[in-house]
């Protein structure tokens, strides 16, 4: 059966929601009619996403979710509140739990959010296997966690086949919403490159595109980004509040949590609407049950003296939104401006460049305003700033639109270097650091260097979605009875060797050659593929003796790894080095 269904799960630090759409055959883009879902339990406001929140029990059940989720752990149900795991993920995180925590947390969430999707894809009449899953990921992370966040998934419930469940980077997804809604972004006969800003609640990610002008895109530039998401400033303003009213009050607050989600929910609906250039003070209105709790705690005086009186609202001046919003918005335009920079080094003459800002950061006046007068100061006429009119819809429309046809995107930008880790043979001029690379000698007595690496892509290189790389490789020793392709990866284009800097494991592939023990070298090759099909590379080792084939994606062990002693050597083993 066909595809009928594409459904996109956009899934963030701060929010996350789904959209779908029925597949028609010989259906025109931009003809597609898109469900977006943004009635959820307990929102404050209409939005296109539920809060990424999990209220569980002592057993790790999912009591409430999203918006809900909150509300129940203000109203003292019991439970264990979680949010923002989404960055647990990356293990460089400084806040939270580990990876593998995350990945609990991600599934749970998850689950909820696939059934949810399927009550609306299964009321128009669908099937639920009629439905390909596009999952979006954030652009600046590795093969680690974008397979975590897979794994997820497929705990969810989501297909566990490639072809079912297709990952797409984030300011990807928001560049072929543009592509396909001419008005918005970069398709069209006018095609120019554009930098795509995705500004998030936790994480912004910035990737730069062209359209080739027969329908595809071409990434221009490894993506960047970082924790500037909006989350960041509610964070500073929680801190004014409770430096205002004092530590006492502020955690009485936090103990009627109700109260102050009120709080939090008023300074959200009115940072949206600030600007840089704004001279009036921002209000957020204190409730009669938050200032009781306030003053019981002696921090309505405190309030009221730092305000000029005032005790029934929180006023911010503008000096003061403006110091909120700074720490997060300045590393996020110098970040653009950086970005577009290097594009337009590499454009020609007079070539203009657009840069579209998407995401729900995308919806506050600030930034907005900051972007655009400092990217006008910049670059004048050159660098033009554009936001869609629904820039948090952005990501999650293109995310199906991709699902409908991932060809759309025709090649990628490599954010490492990979490479096959293979024996050579032993050079007497070998120095530095190949000279510094164990040695094992064959049956034949021939001596190897092990951990020589067969690099298929450099960091920094163009790569064509569907293009394959493919080499031989034979067992260095006749009496080997499997071959271990073990591939490494490095952000460092001069990747040389497994002790290059920067180089670590990334996966490996092991294939049975126990049929062949014995014989001559030239009769025991295994062939192995390298495919470059979406945003994650598969790796695949076949025998050609036995057709016996095994694949896997990188950071995906394909069997457990065997346990080391802890006195064992660095480097390769011997059994998982094959030659060339």
């Amino acid at each position: 059966m066909g595809l009928r269904v594409a459904a996109a799960i956009d899934f963030g630090t701060h929010g996350s929601g789904f959209a779908w759409c029925a597949v028609n055959e010989g259906e025109e883009p931009t003809d597609r009619r898109i469900d977006f879902f943004d009635q959820w339990k307990d929102q404050p406001v209409s939005y296109p996403k539920n809060l990424s929140a999990l209220l569980l029990d002592d057993d790790g059940r999912v009591l409430e979710w999203g918006y809900a989720a909150r509300r129940a752990r203000a109203n003292k149900v019991k439970g264990r509140f979680e949010s923002g795991f989404k960055t647990w993920l990356k293990p460089d995180a400084e806040e939270g739990g580990t990876p593998e925590e995350a990945k609990a947390l991600v599934a749970a969430y998850l689950r909820e959010l696939r059934n949810r999707a399927l009550l609306s894809i299964t009321g128009g009449g669908f099937h639920p296997d009629d439905v390909r899953w596009c999952l979006t990921v954030p652009a600046i992370w590795d093969d680690a966690e974008r397979n975590l966040m897979r794994q997820a998934a497929e705990e969810a419930g989501f297909p566990a086949g490639r072809e079912r469940l297709i990952l797409v980077t984030e300011p990807e997804a928001a560049a072929v919403y543009c592509a396909v809604d001419q008005g918005a972004g970069i398709g069209g006969d006018a095609t120019v490159p554009t930098l795509v800003v995705d500004c998030g609640g936790g994480t912004v990610d910035i990737a730069g595109y062209r359209d080739r002008g027969d329908g595809t895109l071409e990434e221009l530039g490894t993506p960047v980004g970082g924790k500037q998401g909006s989350d960041y400033i509610n964070r500073r303003f929680e801190r004014e509040l409770a430096r205002r009213i004092g530590p006492e009050a502020y955690r009485a607050l936090q103990e009627r949590e109700h109260e102050l989600l009120a709080l939090l929910d008023g300074f959200e609906g009115a940072k949206t609407s600030f600007r840089v250039d704004s001279d009036e003070p921002v209000r957020v209105q204190l409730s009669f049950a938050a200032g009781n709790t306030i003053t019981q705690h002696g921090g309505l005086e405190r309030l009221a003296s730092s305000q000029n009186g005032v005790d029934d609202e929180i006023v911010l001046t503008p000096d003061v939104m403006r110091t909120l919003f700074e720490g997060t918005v300045d590393p996020l335009v110098r970040q653009v401006v950086t970005q577009a920079r290097e594009l337009l080094a590499d454009r020609k003459p007079g070539e203009v460049l657009r840069i579209v800002v998407v995401g729900g950061f995308a919806q506050s006046l600030y930034v907005r305003s900051r972007l655009t007068e400092d990217v006008t100061r910049e670059f004048g006429e050159r660098v033009r700033v554009v936001i869609p009119p629904s820039p948090a819809r952005a990501v999650l429309a293109g995310a199906v639109h991709y699902a409908c046809r991932p060809e759309i995107v025709h090649s990628r930008r490599a954010r490492s270097s990979y490479g096959a880790a293979v024996a050579q043979p032993r050079k007497l001029f070998d120095r530095g650091e190949v000279a510094g690379l164990p040695v094992q000698r064959g049956a034949s007595g021939r001596a190897f260097r092990l951990g020589h690496l067969e690099v298929f892509v450099r960091a920094g290189d163009s790569v064509r979605v569907g293009s394959e790389w493919r080499l031989d490789l034979r067992p260095v020793d006749a009496a080997d009875t499997r071959l271990v392709v073990a591939v490494y990866s490095s952000p460092d284009a001069r990747l040389k060797t497994v002790n290059s800097p920067g180089a670590q494991w990334t996966g490996e592939v092991v294939v049975d050659i126990s049929e062949s023990r014995g014989r001559p070298d030239e009769e025991r090759a295994v062939e192995v593929t390298f495919r470059f099909g979406g945003t994650e590379i598969e790796v695949s080792a076949r025998n050609p003796r036995t057709g016996a084939l095994n694949s896997t994606v990188l950071n995906f062990r394909s069997e457990p790894e065997p346990e080391q002693p802890a006195d064992a050597p660095h480097g390769p083993a011997a059994d998982r080095v094959p030659g060339r």
